[in-house]
């Protein structure tokens, strides 16, 4: 495991440069013989997808592609953000790992010259290609196999005490950065983060899968104890799944990205549910580990201590570590398991030799062949001779018949045949009685596990149901709490507005005055203007016109020939003044609009301090009392949230429960099944076994018959 020299040329101070997309690195490797050009990648054959395109598989920082080159296969890490000190972090890795002799290691170059993309060279790790699964997938498949998981677990706690030992903290351990070969091997990779002595005192690159670091950890968490968290995480989640394998359906989603606990769990582990389940499980020591994890959560979620693994269940090898086997032994011929076969009996008998008569009764053999000479000459002769005769010879036959029939039924050979018989017959009965036990095991067993499926599905569904429940809750303690906000907010913006006109009306109303007292200095009779004589001013004064401020404008109406002026005064009133005609009030009317117009020009823009002083302490008080309907509403909205977390949470604690008792009843009733299961087909291999040697044993009688025994009267063969 070593840094190519290549990659000498960098330095771990260069800037990080910026480099291509996981797309256009796609692109580049289309041709290898390009983008490798002039190095020992040049024209590898890269793995590709179902549309012929490089396949990578792609990380946060990096895209990984599978080429193979010269009969050997590597990951080629193609990074698309690159980090500061990349390439000194890598050498002091490889040169730290290249010392060790730990299978978990997986051997890698750092190219600093790597890939040539759109004519720039860009750096590239070159890796030690391995043949596995990672371990999220693995379980997936596995799962149910509690021994092989349970061996897992026993691995990983080696691998983590062998990671302590060489003061190395890989500083991303999750699922996706563990890979499980065929022989049961767990490889470690992706060194991206990794911490090694030569890195102490630098900070850490990245903090890790969410799902497997403390809330607390920071890129200063960066030394050998970086992996305590994780590795807890990792390890708990295998020895519950060996403990209890439906643990895997019942507390996570499928396709979620984390074993059986999550981040939510690490920030409110008072309010879990899965670790709800864990602390209350029925078993002892996997209740105890993930006591143990929550007084981490609960104490030392910052720094925690190294990972304590429960002592193996079974032997383990000098090594510390159990022999690994990726499923269980392979079936006997029966189809039983090896440790099943083994306790059956280990050896069939020969089949016995063919059963044979034994010796000859003299006097029965003796007469036996009197009659078989005498018979077919004394028989006709009789017949034509004498009838008397023959019924003679046919007594006598019968009496031989007879005879030879009540010595067959003395044989002991014969009582030996029977009983065979007999025997096979009902070790065949025992045979087809222990089948129909099994078929019906079989189907006990298909009932069991859709009624296990209907129970799980009821669960989810109740899950769901209670976290819809509450998500409905919720939105519409939301949706009242915003409504209310925005009543505040809306009056907020009414009270800024009514301040804005009140202002403006205060000001409009001070020019008014201002605009009423200033007009008022000027006197109609010093105005001199034409045409206007003292009976005019005089009619004038007697209609209430004696100021430019006493009136506002002059409208005129026709009458007759004549048009009349008509006066408009600053209480609206409208009067019209004998002698004043259209010509004096157009200059009357005039002489005003110059005077307002000189006003105006002068008016205030602003109202007083006084005045603005008093809207300000109006504006004050009333968002005030905004403010804190504001404040009561967000303290009532987090009580109420509070609340309803609580009642969510004790709502999911006690489906938990509930869920957890019924689950501990399936799993008797299966433990059970499977007990009464397996004592079915070793009943039944035994009395198949039997059945068979019976059948052997009786088929070594088929030569004891009534008719051999008469040739063996005969000729003493059997």
């Amino acid at each position: 495991m070593t840094t190519s020299p290549s990659s000498t040329s960098t330095s771990g101070d260069e800037p990080v440069r910026a480099l291509p997309s996981g797309a256009t690195y796609v692109e580049a490797l289309q041709d290898t013989a390009l983008c490798f050009r002039g190095t020992d990648l040049a024209g590898a054959e890269v793995r590709v997808d179902a549309l012929g395109r490089p396949r990578a598989i792609s990380g946060n920082f990096a895209g990984v592609f599978s080429l193979e080159v010269g009969g050997t296969r590597y990951a080629i890490k193609c990074f698309t953000r690159a980090a500061p000190e990349q390439a000194a972090r890598y050498r002091a890795v490889g040169e730290h790992l290249a010392g060790l002799d730990d299978d978990w290691t997986v051997g890698f170059d750092y190219l600093d010259r790597g890939i040539l993309v759109e004519g720039v060279w860009h750096p590239v790790l070159r890796m030690e290609w391995v043949e596995g699964v990672n371990l999220l997938r693995w379980l997936d498949r596995h799962v149910d196999d509690a021994r092989a998981v349970r061996r897992l677990a026993e691995r990983f706690a080696h691998l983590v005490d062998r990671l302590a030992a060489a003061g190395v903290g890989h500083g991303d351990l999750q699922h996706g950065n563990l890979l499980v070969t065929a022989d049961g091997s767990l490889k470690l990779v992706d060194y991206d983060g990794m911490y090694v002595p030569a890195l102490a005192g630098l900070s850490a690159p990245e903090t890790g899968h969410r799902n497997y670091q403390s809330p607390d950890r920071t890129a200063a968490d960066f030394g050998p104890s970086v992996d305590r968290f994780s590795s807890w995480v990792i390890y708990l989640s295998l020895v519950a799944l060996a403990t209890e394998p439906a643990l895997w359906r019942q507390l996570r989603d499928e396709d979620a990205e984390h074993l059986v606990l999550a981040e939510s769990d690490f920030a409110d582990p008072a309010g879990s549910f899965r670790l709800a389940t864990l602390t209350g499980h029925p078993d002892a020591r996997l209740r105890g580990l993930a006591e143990r994890f929550l007084d981490v959560l609960l104490h030392h979620r910052a720094a925690p201590p190294p990972l304590e693994p429960l002592e193996p269940l079974d032997a383990v090898e000098p090594s510390g570590v159990e022999p690994f086997r990726d499923a269980e032994p392979a079936p006997a011929k029966s189809g039983l398991p090896s440790w099943m076969v083994d306790r059956l009996e280990p050896h069939r008998p020969a089949p016995p030799p063919s059963a044979r008569f034994g010796d000859r009764p003299r006097a029965l053999t003796a007469l036996t062949w009197a009659l078989a000479v005498l018979l077919p000459f004394g028989v006709p002769a009789a017949v034509l001779v004498d009838e008397a005769l023959a019924l003679a010879d046919a007594s006598a036959l019968l009496a031989w018949a007879a005879a030879t029939a009540a010595g067959y039924r003395r044989r002991p050979e014969r009582a030996q045949a029977r009983a065979a018989r007999a025997e096979r017959k009902r070790l065949v009965a025992a045979r087809l009685a222990a089948e129909a036990e099994a078929a019906r095991l079989d189907r006990e067993a298909e009932r069991i596990a859709a009624a296990t499926a209907a129970v799980k599905a009821e669960q989810e569904q109740r899950r769901r149901a209670l976290q819809q429940r509450h998500d409905e809750r919720l939105r519409e303690h939301q949706r009242a709490v915003k409504q209310h906000l925005d009543r505040i907010d809306q009056e907020r913006q009414s009270v800024a507005a009514r301040t804005r006109l009140e202002e403006q009306r205060l000001l409009v109303r001070r020019q008014k005055a201002h605009l009423r007292e200033e007009l008022a200095k000027f006197r109609l009779a010093l105005a001199g203007v034409e045409g206007v004589g003292p009976r005019q001013l005089a009619n004038l004064q007697a209609v209430g016109i004696r100021t430019a401020a006493d009136f506002v404008g002059v409208r005129y109406e026709q009458d007759g020939l004549d048009r009349v002026a008509i006066f408009v005064l600053a209480d609206g009133r409208n009067v019209s003044a004998a002698g004043v005609g259209e010509v004096s009030a157009v200059l009357i009317d005039q002489w005003r609009e110059r005077l307002t117009a000189r006003v105006e020009a002068e008016r205030p823009t602003a109202l007083t301090q006084v005045e603005q002083r008093a809207l300000r302490l109006r504006s004050t008080e009333e968002r005030a009392r905004l403010d804190a309907e504001h404040r009561r509403v967000l303290a009532a909205a987090e009580t109420a949230i509070r609340e309803l977390r609580a009642t969510l949470r004790a709502e999911q604690v006690a489906l938990a429960d509930e869920m957890k008792n019924a689950n501990t009843t399936t799993a008797h009733t299966r433990v059970d099944h499977d007990r009464a299961a397996t004592e079915a087909a070793v009943r039944l291999e035994r009395a198949e076994r039997a059945a068979a040697e019976g059948v052997t044993r009786a088929d070594a009688f088929r030569p004891i018959t009534y008719r051999r025994y008469l040739r063996f009267l005969l000729t003493g063969k059997n």
